[in-house]
């Protein structure tokens, strides 16, 4: 095998490698949960990755919040969002495509879960 050849095997590698390791971030994509303490309000979800930076937001009949603090750790997804001034943390633990977790902010808390959608 000629140097020109060992070179694009290698970058071809690499760039295989790359878009295994984004594919198998298990939080990115869209969402769609339930929280239960709003008498059964459907949320969507969306986290983004880029440069091995999450990022997203939450969107249902009570607004647009942006996700503030993305975590994945493991199988646990950790996040906060800004209602107004208040600060609500979430969290979420992930089982192949659902999710299931609970939230605390200073006017409530209460448990959420959801599917990841295709």
């Amino acid at each position: 095998m000629n140097r020109a050849t060992a070179m694009l095997v290698a970058v071809a590698l690499l760039l295989a490698c790359a878009s295994v390791q984004a594919a198998e971030n298990p939080v990115v994509g869209a969402w769609k949960l339930v929280s239960f303490a709003f008498e059964g309000a459907t949320w969507t979800m969306t986290v983004k990755e880029q440069n091995g930076k999450l990022s997203g937001s939450i969107a249902g009949d009570y607004g647009r919040y942006e996700l503030t603090k993305p975590k994945l750790d493991g199988a646990t997804f950790t996040f906060s969002i800004y209602v107004g001034e208040d600060i609500y943390e979430g969290e979420g633990k992930i089982s192949g495509k659902s999710m299931q977790g609970s939230y605390l902010g200073p006017n409530g808390k209460g448990t959420f879960q959801g599917d990841k959608q295709p």
